[in-house]
């Protein structure tokens, strides 16, 4: 009877597990997060804020959403720097990130920056920059921000103006 009860709960719990999305494995020393980056050939997604969960005060919803949850774990190695840690707080600053809230991207080699933001990112926003940042053949030339990738107003030039001369009636 004992043994039924454990298989049964076994079981179930192992169904719900499979329904459950996997959330990236988190790493807290960006070190380790970037000799594991250039062993699996993957780019860093760095993640920073504040608390025991501040990888999540990125998305303005407070939440990373189930898509970009599923693209950080099967693309990226995941790091997060706490600020509320002395070293957390280096390396933000070492990343240009003041609002103590912010996100860098490496390319696949984990040398260079990718993609740099600082404070937090529609949820949408933030799929679109992790899809964009995951394509492994995708090169780093320089470290892009928001404000590079949001499309320019097109300025259109006002028609000449044409008077009649002097001296004429219209």
């Amino acid at each position: 009877m004992y043994t039924s009860v454990v298989l049964v709960a076994v079981t179930s719990l192992l169904a719900h597990e499979s329904l459950v999305p996997q959330r990236p494995a988190w790493l807290f020393d960006y070190s380790q997060a970037a000799q594991q980056g250039i062993a699996r050939q993957r780019p860093l997604a760095v993640f920073i804020g504040s608390g025991d969960a501040g990888w999540e005060d990125i998305s303005k919803e407070g939440a990373l959403g189930k898509q970009a949850k599923e693209v950080l774990r099967s693309h990226y190695v995941c790091v997060y720097l706490d600020t509320n840690k002395e070293e957390g707080r280096r390396l933000a600053k070492a990343f240009s990130i003041s609002t103590g809230t912010g996100l860098v991207l490496s390319d696949k080699t984990g040398k260079l920056q990718a993609f740099r933001h600082d404070g937090d990112l529609e949820p949408s926003e933030l799929r679109a920059y992790l899809n964009r940042y995951a394509d492994p053949d995708r090169v780093a030339v320089t470290t892009e921000t928001r404000e590079d990738l949001q499309p320019r107003p097109v300025r259109v030039a006002p028609p000449p103006v044409r008077y009649a001369p002097i001296g004429r009636s219209c």
